[in-house]
C-alpha cells in the first residue's frame, strides 16, 4: 500500500503541474492578439487535485459518470491526457476557439466530458437527476448503465438555492447511485465563506436523508490529535473562524506557533503551548495544513465507505486548500490569480519538471504508466436501442370549440395507446392536473422507486395517484429549476444509456422564466425534451398578473437548441407535438417549447387538414385568409396583412371581417412559430417571402399575439414595409378576456384601428 500511495502521489504531482502549466501557457505563452486575459482558475483547480487523482486513478468503475466542478477543468483535462483520452495539442488549446472549453461541456467536448457543468450548482443537481433517470431506465427497460453518478462540487456552489430545492425532493433520498464530493476549501470568489457552513452543511445533507462522510483532517494531523493533550489542538483548529484558519495557512513558520496559542482576545493558551513544545517551528505549517481532502489514503477510505452506503445517496465533505501546492495557496483573493512566470518556475523546480518536458506524461515503462494501463476503462456510452416509431398523425377528433391546452391532453391520451408510449415520460412541478396530464396519469401511473399505497383507491377521484416503479409520470415539488434539470437528465439517456426517452414537462408558462437558468443549462448540456407551458398570456384573464406570461415568447425565440411553437388550433398541436417527438427520437431535431392557452377557439376557423397545411404549420406559419381574390382588391392601396399567433387568431379573423366592411382587404397569416419564422430570415430565400408573394411587397403589416409585441416586430422590417406590432407590453391583471384584450390593445377593434392607421385612414 505504501508503494501504491507513492505512485498515486507522483501522479497527483503531475496533474498539479499540467493543470497549472496549461493555464500559464494559455495566458503567457500562447499568442494573444487582443490581449484579453484568458484565465483558467489555477487555485480552484489545484484544490481538487488529490480528490480527482483518487477518483480517476483508483476509485472509478467503468459504469461511473462524473460531473466535475466547473473550475476544476484544468485538472480534469490533465487527467484525461494522462489517461490517454486527450493529447498534448488539446491541452495547449485550453479556452481557445474550437479547443477545450473553460468548463466541462458535453456539447463542445463530448469525447471526454460525461456531464456538463458551468453554472454554479446546476451541474450537481442535473447529475443527481441523471441518477433518477438511470433508476427509471432500470425499472422500465432493465438498463444498468450508468451505474453511479459522481458529483464534484465546490462548497461556495452550495449557496445556490437550486441545490437545496433538489435535495428536498422526496425521491432523492431513495437514489443509492449518487455520490457527491464537496470541495470544502472555505473560499468563494470574493471572500472566506461563512463560519456557519461548517455546521450547516453536514446537518442539511443529513436532514435530506444523505449519508455524510467528513474528511476534515489528514492522517498526520489526526496522529497528533491522538496524542495525550492532542484534543486541545483539535479544539483550537475546529473552533477558530474560517478566516483565522486561512490566515494561518499564509503565516510564516516563525509566527504560526504564536498565532495558534493566542486567542482572539489576546490570551495565551499555556496548555496548548506546552503540547506544541516538541514540534519544531518548521513542521507546524505542514501540520496545520494537513487536510483530509489532500490525504490520498483518507480519500480512498472515504470513497470505499461511500461504496458501502445503504440505498440512499452519500456525500463526502472534503476539506481542502484553494491553491494547494501552489505559491498562492490559501490566499483569500486567489480565485482569479495567475501564477507569475517566476512562480511557475518555482513550481517547476519544486515538482522536478525539466525544461522542455513541460507537456510530458509518464515514460511508458514507469511505475505510473504501468499503474494507469492497469486501470479499468472510463465510462463509455451504451449503443442505442431501437424504438417504436412516432406516427405523423393520430386518429383523434377534437371538439368544435377547444383550447390548445385541451388538445395537448387529447394528443397525449391518443399516444398512450400506441407502442411509442413506452418511451414517453411526463414530468410536472405540482401542476400535472391543471396542465391536462390527468388522462395520461390515470392510464400510465406515477413513477416512484418503490410501490406506495394509494389510500384513496376506493374513493372516486378525477386522478388515480398510483405510485410504483412502473409509472410513467414523475411528480416534483413546486420548483421549476428541478423540472428543467430533470427534463435535461431524461433527455440525455440516449447519449448515456442507449435508450431514447421522450420527456415531456408541463408547467405554467409564466414560470418558464423562474427556471430559465436551469432550462438554459439543460439545453447547453445537449439534452432534448418537450416543454408544454400552459396557460399563457392575459387570456388566463381573472387569474391575474402573477399568473399571466408576457415575456416568454421572447425567451422562446432567443433560447438556442429549442424550437418555440404557439399553435392556434388543435390539429396544429397534434402535428407539432408528433413532429417534435420524432425529432427527439431520431436525435435530428431540437427540443420543443409549446406555448399553449386555455382559451377555447372555434376550430371551424382552421383550414381542412392537408399535407400542405401540415407542412406550413411545421415551417412556422400559413395564410389563413387570402384577400387577393376578393372583388375590389387593389394591392397596397387598400390592403393590409395581419399576422397573428396562437390564441389571437380569432381576433385577427374578426378584424379582417370588420375591415372588409370598410373597404380594406386584410389577409390573415397564422404564425405557428415566431421562432422558426425569425430564424428563416438568415436563409437565401426566407420562408416569410414564400408566405408573402412578390406582388404584395408593399403591403403594411399589423402583428398581434398574447405576449410581448416585439416577438413579431421583425416581420415588417424583413418585408421592408411599415408595421404596427400589437401585444402585451405591461404586467397583466384580472378581468374578463374582453376587458383585458381591450385594455392592452389586442382585440379585434384595436387590430382594425392599427390597420386603418397604417393605411392613412
Amino acid at each position: 500500500m505504501t508503494d501504491d500511495f507513492a505512485v498515486l502521489d507522483r501522479i497527483q504531482r503531475k496533474v498539479l503541474w499540467l493543470s497549472a502549466w496549461m493555464v500559464h501557457h494559455a495566458n503567457f505563452l500562447r499568442p494573444n492578439p487582443d490581449g484579453t486575459k484568458v484565465g483558467g482558475h489555477q487555485a480552484s483547480s489545484a484544490s481538487v487535485v488529490s480528490l480527482m487523482t483518487a477518483l480517476y486513478f483508483k476509485a472509478l468503475r467503468p459504469g461511473d459518470v462524473v460531473a466535475v466542478k466547473a473550475h476544476a477543468s484544468p485538472a480534469f483535462y490533465a487527467i484525461q491526457y494522462l489517461r490517454g483520452r486527450l493529447d498534448a495539442a488539446a491541452l495547449k488549446e485550453l479556452r481557445s476557439f474550437g479547443g477545450l472549453q473553460a468548463y466541462p461541456s458535453r456539447r463542445k467536448n463530448p469525447e471526454v466530458v460525461d456531464l456538463s457543468t458551468g453554472s454554479m450548482g446546476l451541474g450537481a443537481v442535473a447529475a443527481t437527476f441523471g441518477a433518477l433517470a438511470a433508476r427509471y431506465l432500470a425499472d422500465h427497460f432493465g438498463v444498468g448503465t450508468p451505474e453511479r453518478f459522481v458529483v464534484m462540487v465546490g462548497d461556495a456552489e452550495l449557496d445556490e438555492g437550486n441545490v437545496w430545492e433538489a435535495l428536498l425532493e422526496e425521491v432523492v433520498p431513495h437514489l443509492g447511485n449518487v455520490l457527491w464530493i464537496v470541495d470544502v476549501n472555505r473560499q468563494s470568489l470574493d471572500r472566506i465563506v461563512a463560519d456557519s457552513r461548517a455546521r450547516q452543511l453536514p446537518d442539511l445533507f443529513r436532514a435530506g436523508g444523505w449519508r455524510v462522510i467528513e474528511l476534515r483532517w489528514g492522517s498526520r494531523l489526526q496522529g497528533v490529535f491522538s496524542r495525550r493533550g492532542g484534543e486541545r489542538l483539535r479544539t483550537r483548529l475546529e473552533t477558530m473562524p474560517y478566516a483565522e484558519y486561512q490566515s494561518l495557512l499564509r503565516s510564516p513558520a516563525s509566527a504560526l506557533r504564536k498565532a495558534l496559542v493566542t486567542t482572539l482576545d489576546g490570551d495565551r493558551n499555556a496548555a496548548l503551548d506546552q503540547f506544541l513544545a516538541d514540534i519544531p517551528d518548521e513542521m507546524l505549517p505542514g501540520l496545520v495544513s494537513d487536510l483530509g481532502g489532500h490525504d490520498l489514503a483518507g480519500i480512498l477510505e472515504a470513497l470505499e465507505e461511500a461504496e458501502r452506503s445503504p440505498e440512499g445517496p452519500s456525500v463526502i465533505l472534503a476539506h481542502t486548500i484553494k491553491g494547494w501546492g501552489l505559491p498562492l495557496a490559501g490566499d483569500p483573493l486567489n480565485h482569479t490569480m495567475l501564477l507569475s512566470p517566476a512562480q511557475i518556475e518555482e513550481l517547476r523546480q519544486s515538482l522536478g519538471i525539466s525544461t522542455g518536458e513541460e507537456w510530458a506524461g509518464f515514460a511508458p515503462e514507469s511505475p505510473e504508466a504501468r499503474w494507469i494501463r492497469g486501470l479499468p476503462p472510463l465510462f463509455a456510452p451504451a449503443s442505442p436501442r431501437r424504438a417504436p416509431e412516432v406516427p405523423e398523425r393520430l386518429e383523434e377528433t377534437y371538439p368544435a370549440e377547444t383550447s390548445t391546452q385541451e388538445a395537448f391532453g387529447r394528443v397525449l391520451g391518443a399516444l398512450s395507446r400506441l407502442p411509442i408510449a413506452e418511451r414517453i415520460v411526463t414530468v410536472s412541478a405540482d401542476v400535472a392536473v391543471t396542465t391536462h396530464l390527468a388522462g395520461w396519469i390515470n392510464r400510465k401511473g406515477i413513477y416512484f422507486p418503490h410501490t406506495r399505497p394509494n389510500f384513496f383507491a376506493d374513493i372516486p377521484q378525477a386522478v388515480q395517484w398510483k405510485e410504483s416503479p412502473a409509472g410513467q409520470h414523475i411528480e416534483l415539488g413546486i420548483a421549476e429549476h428541478n423540472l428543467f434539470l430533470l427534463l435535461g437528465a431524461l433527455g440525455l439517456t440516449h447519449e448515456l444509456s442507449g435508450v431514447t426517452l421522450l420527456p415531456i414537462g408541463t408547467l405554467y408558462d409564466p414560470f418558464v422564466s423562474r427556471g430559465l437558468d436551469a432550462l438554459y443549462h439543460a439545453q447547453y448540456s445537449g439534452a432534448r425534451f418537450v416543454v408544454a407551458a400552459t396557460p399563457s398570456g392575459v387570456s388566463l384573464s381573472p387569474e391575474g398578473g402573477a399568473h399571466q406570461s408576457v415575456i416568454t415568447p421572447g425567451i422562446g425565440i432567443a433560447l438556442p437548441g429549442i424550437a418555440y411553437f404557439e399553435p392556434a388550433f388543435a390539429q396544429e398541436v397534434e402535428w407539432v407535438l408528433l413532429d417534435g417527438l420524432r425529432g427527439l427520437l431520431n436525435r435530428k431535431g431540437e427540443s420543443l417549447y409549446l406555448r399553449l392557452s386555455t382559451k377555447p377557439v372555434d376550430q371551424r376557423l382552421a383550414p381542412s387538414p392537408s399535407p400542405e397545411y401540415r407542412s406550413q404549420v411545421l415551417r412556422g406559419g400559413y395564410r389563413l385568409i387570402d384577400a387577393r381574390a376578393e372583388a375590389g382588391y387593389q394591392g397596397e392601396d387598400n390592403a393590409i396583412h395581419l399576422f397573428a399567433a396562437g390564441a389571437m387568431v380569432p381576433e385577427a379573423v374578426a378584424a379582417s371581417r370588420t375591415l372588409r366592411e370598410h373597404g380594406v382587404f386584410a389577409s390573415v397569416f397564422v404564425v405557428t412559430s415566431p421562432d422558426l419564422l425569425y430564424r428563416g430570415l438568415r436563409r437565401p430565400r426566407p420562408y416569410l417571402e414564400e408566405l408573402v408573394a412578390a406582388d404584395e411587397e408593399g403591403i403594411p403589416v399589423v402583428s398581434v399575439l398574447d405576449g410581448h409585441s416585439h416577438t413579431l416586430a421583425f416581420i415588417g422590417s424583413a418585408l421592408g414595409v411599415p408595421q404596427i406590432p400589437l401585444g402585451v407590453d405591461d404586467f397583466g391583471q384580472s378581468g374578463t378576456r374582453a376587458d383585458l384584450y381591450r385594455h392592452y390593445g389586442i382585440d379585434a377593434d384595436a387590430i382594425a384601428e392599427a390597420a386603418r392607421l397604417l393605411l392613412g385612414a
